[in-house]
């Protein structure tokens, strides 16, 4: 008769399924602590932590596939049953044959990192799983950012989500711990760079970068602009980027960062729009949405590209046909084609209201003028005043709300299109007497002086008209006046050949009625001549791909359009009403 004279022995008399397991997992437990029947030995090679460990040969295959694949070959460590596992500590490779063999394992702060990058060495996915939610459960402003890079490198994909978050959300707290000093030049980039950071201002993005750089080595601290070009300088206070970030030792030791902080200063006071849509400011800071505003002879929308929306502004004061329109200071300027009590009206965004430019008045005003933005100032150019046709051009300062002549256009003409960059306005084409041209001047605003460049392909006034990458697009415009006839044309022009190229735009619209230049793109309000005459729609051309792209219907609106961007405050869009 067989005699058991271990308690531990006796038979197996549980019948759920489950339970069954877990005690013939918790027997061969028993038996691998007490050395019986082990047929394979793991030797833990860490330095001064070294120790062997007897298992089973079946448990370990069946546990992992790393196990499984060095146990059941011909190699060396099949063979002599003897598999080396270097760097890992003794205590973890306990841990780990206590979760194979029990499936439970105690995961603390002290082991779960460990124990994740086992779990991945040795493809045990619920154990990796395992480790991975306690690290969740367990971030902290001193363990997120190593929670973040292990999660990457071992692809730990819930693990990375939530430390990214993490990190995101309490930013102006987890930069002031030692994980973020020690991160790379390129780690710190890919987190300031971020419009998801949590921060209370800009101030703490560049106080961040500063503590970072203070306690590398001069050879980081050479490669500092490629930090300091994250900061979005636009959006802080000029007292804080005159008194604290310009004398700054790192800023004055830099050439780059110096040159980034006056060149963003000098845009900035020049009160244009492009800089601020060139870099939206963190979502964490976001008051406002960089919008496209259409504005017709009463009537003014706004597009929110992200959300598909327009929004019903508020309407002009009366109902005028409109000839120019120029964004400026945070404001959009119309010039008006008639002379009915105000030539130019102004909308503030901020209070969603119009009202017209009072001090425009006198030799000034002229009407079916072109307005245009340019190196902080609205310039009018050309015209029509007491029935004469004006070559005059003038320039006004809202800081002042003064107006000053500068040089003269060599020609006189009223409806011209004008557009303008950081260096140049183009006076486009236009109309003297009954003789519509195609002159093309261009101001060099050092020199107070305009020069004649090529002319247009076909002559034409108030073509649709933007710029970019210093290159002229030109959309449509009026071939005659009586009876009115609009051409459906498009010509580039090149500054550095000073030649005009006819392009021949695939799927483009037949007419045109507004289009701008925004955050690297042109968008054109068009219309086919196959749609019913009052559907509008707004498009994207690719300009070097020479590719439409339809991205928005138009609600009804008058045909005289303006499509100009502006920044709209959030507080203010979510007072107006969505059109369809």
């Amino acid at each position: 008769m067989f005699l058991i004279e271990d308690s531990s022995w006796e038979p197996i008399k549980e019948t759920d399924k489950q339970r069954f397991c877990m005690e013939m997992m918790n027997r061969l437990d028993i038996q691998r602590k007490k050395g019986q029947f082990c047929d394979v030995v793991l030797e833990v090679c860490n330095g001064e932590d070294q120790a062997r460990f007897n298992a089973h040969r079946v448990v370990l295959c069946a546990g992992s596939p790393f196990f499984y694949s060095a146990l059941n070959n011909d190699m060396k460590e099949s063979k002599e049953g003897l598999i080396r596992l270097e760097d890992m500590s003794k205590v973890a490779i306990e841990e780990l044959l206590d979760y194979l063999y029990t499936g439970h394992v105690d995961v603390t702060q002290h082991n779960a990192f460990d124990l994740l990058k086992i779990a991945d060495f040795l493809v045990i996915p619920s154990l990796k799983e395992v480790s991975s939610k306690f690290i969740i459960h367990s971030l902290s402003s001193s363990n997120c950012f190593m929670a973040y890079y292990l999660a990457v490198n071992y692809r730990c994909f819930e693990l990375q989500e939530k430390a990214r978050d993490f990190i995101y959300a309490n930013f102006t707290r987890v930069v002031e711990h030692e994980d973020f000093l020690n991160l790379t030049i390129n780690e710190v980039e890919e987190w300031i760079s971020s419009d998801e950071i949590r921060v209370r201002g800009e101030e703490d993005v560049f106080q961040a970068i500063v503590k970072w750089a203070e306690q590398k080595g001069s050879g980081e601290r050479e490669k500092f602009f490629e930090l300091f070009r994250h900061v979005r300088l636009m959006y802080l206070s000029r007292n804080y980027v005159l008194n604290d970030i310009l004398p700054h030792p790192l800023i004055t030791n830099e050439k780059a960062c110096t040159a980034f902080v006056l060149d963003t200063i000098k845009h900035v006071s020049c009160g244009s729009e492009e800089c601020f849509f060139a870099q939206a400011p963190r979502n964490c800071l976001k008051t406002a949405e960089d919008c496209l505003v259409l504005s017709g002879v009463t009537k003014t929308l706004c597009y929110v590209a992200h959300e598909d929306k327009w929004y019903q502004m508020a309407d002009k004061t009366k109902s005028r046909y409109l000839y120019s329109a120029s964004a400026y200071h945070g404001k959009l300027y119309i010039n008006h084609g008639t002379g009915v009590d105000y030539a130019i009206e102004r909308f503030d965004p901020a209070v969603n209201s119009w009202a017209p430019l009072t001090s425009y008045s006198g030799e000034m005003s002229h009407f079916f003028a072109a307005v245009v933005y340019f190196q902080g100032f609205l310039y009018v150019i050309g015209g029509k005043q007491n029935g004469e046709v004006a070559n005059c051009v003038h320039k006004y300062s809202p800081d002042t709300n003064l107006w000053q002549e500068v040089a003269a256009m060599n020609v006189s003409r009223f409806s011209p299109s004008a557009v303008a960059d950081e260096d140049t306005i183009y006076a486009i084409g236009g109309q003297k007497n009954d003789q519509i041209l195609d002159v093309v001047e261009r101001f060099d605003s050092k020199m107070n002086s305009w020069c004649r460049v090529a002319s247009m392909l076909e002559k034409k006034l108030l073509p649709c008209v933007a710029i970019l990458n210093a290159k002229v697009f030109l959309f449509g415009g009026y071939t005659s006046i009586h009876p009115p006839h609009v051409c459906s044309s498009i010509e580039m022009y090149d500054p550095t050949s000073n030649m005009w190229t006819a392009i021949q735009g695939i799927s483009a619209p037949t007419r045109f009625f507004g289009v701008t230049s925004f955050k690297g793109s042109v968008y054109v309000i068009g219309r086919q001549t196959q749609e019913s005459p009052g559907s509008l729609f707004l498009q994207i051309y690719d300009v070097e791909k020479n590719e439409w792209k339809r991205c928005s219907s138009v609600p009804v609106i008058s045909t005289a359009i303006a499509l100009v961007p502006l920044r709209i405050p959030r507080d203010i869009l979510n007072t107006c009403k969505v059109v369809t």
